[in-house]
């Protein structure tokens, strides 16, 4: 199939967008006789238009339910799976890194921590980019150009955003004053920091970042379960059932029950042109 045709597409960011963006994507659900389900993994913020939507669709997250999903949506960084009802269509994306929301649009996203907004909350321009995609403009070209005419309309973000990304992404990182003295600051100030720039506090970062790559090689190879576990430094499979009850709203087991086709699709394809399943 090609890329018209393919259920879930992803695109890499260019040079300029990749320290901002994980990258852009597609997905095109079915059109089912009383909806079809299925679930986003926890994650950063986000922005989804929806395109040849059917009806309106909802979002469950936590214990909130968004209903409907504005057409044009800004999707607040999440420390639960979001678990979805639509009645067919397609919803074209990006998703925003710690740093490229301080650059691209900035101030304090934990306001927007577990919730989904109209993107005119976030930034009144957006029409623009509805019209590029309703005129036929490709998703990854469309976003790349109303993203990088924003760069430099703001300060310099501070660079102290990206070092803690990578701390939250080295294994090798396990306490909260190991991020802390890497950064120069005290554990208050870094709580400050996470909550401002990342929406939560380190300890529910280092939490999130620890379980979903633990989930990622769970899903990949679950023959390898108590392996990957081990490597990922959980104590027992009661620990990390805990961090999935509170990540998922579930077991894994159950999880997998509820994810649809498509987040199993979403999984391979992710990785295959992001170099990362979630």
């Amino acid at each position: 199939m090609g890329e018209a045709t393919t259920p879930i597409v992803y695109w890499a960011p260019g040079d300029e967008l990749a320290r901002y963006v994980t990258g852009f994507h597609r997905f095109s659900a079915p059109r089912v006789p009383g909806g079809y389900r299925d679930a986003f993994f926890p994650g950063w913020a986000s922005i989804r238009l929806t395109l040849e939507q059917e009806r309106d669709w909802s979002v469950r997250l936590g214990n909130r339910t968004f209903e409907p999903v504005p057409r044009d949506a800004f999707f607040g960084p999440s420390s639960s799976a979001s678990y979805l009802t639509t009645y067919g269509g397609t919803v074209v994306g990006v998703g925003l890194l710690p740093f490229g929301w301080a650059q691209l649009f900035g101030g304090d996203i934990a306001r927007y921590s577990n919730r989904i907004v109209s993107l005119a909350e976030v930034d009144a321009g957006g029409s623009t980019l509805r019209e590029a995609l309703e005129a036929g403009e490709p998703p990854h070209e469309a976003f790349t150009r109303w993203l990088t005419a924003r760069l430099h309309r703001r300060p310099p973000a501070d660079p102290r955003i990206e070092r803690l990304s990578a701390l939250l992404e080295d294994p090798a990182t396990t306490r909260i004053e190991m991020m802390a003295e890497a950064l120069d600051v005290t554990p208050r100030g870094l709580a400050a920091m996470t909550r401002f720039n990342f929406g939560f506090t380190p300890k529910l970062l280092l939490r999130r970042t620890r379980f979903m790559r633990a989930l990622s090689g769970v899903l990949t190879d679950p023959a390898r379960g108590s392996e990957v576990l081990d490597a990922t430094g959980y104590w027992d499979r009661s620990h990390f059932l805990r961090d999935s009850h509170l990540f998922l709203g579930c077991s894994v087991r159950d999880f997998q029950r509820r994810r649809g086709p498509l987040n199993q699709l979403a999984f391979a394809a992710r990785e295959e042109a992001l170099g990362s399943p979630v």
